[in-house]
């Protein structure tokens, strides 16, 4: 299953865009809901917390390892 993130290029199409998408969660062929951002910082309240393995990944990635202990990357990374 794939996420997208939907957004209508005119704020007048806005509605439009809105009940294509509930007329196609009416037909069972998507989920739709509406996603809800906190004001005070640009991430989404519906972000999936990453693994543990991606988050090894990208510690690997920013090869802190070398200098830093595990917490310590984390900590670096905001992970």
């Amino acid at each position: 299953m794939k996420t997208y993130r939907v957004k209508a290029v005119r704020e007048s199409e806005e509605q439009l865009v809105l009940e294509i998408l509930q007329n196609l969660q009416r037909k069972g062929t998507i989920v739709f809901e509406e996603e809800q951002v906190d004001p005070n910082t640009t991430r989404s309240k519906a972000t999936t917390p990453a693994t543990e393995e991606q988050v090894q990944e990208i510690i690997d990635e920013a090869e802190l390892m070398p200098y830093y202990t595990e917490q310590e990357a984390k900590n670096i990374l905001h992970l």
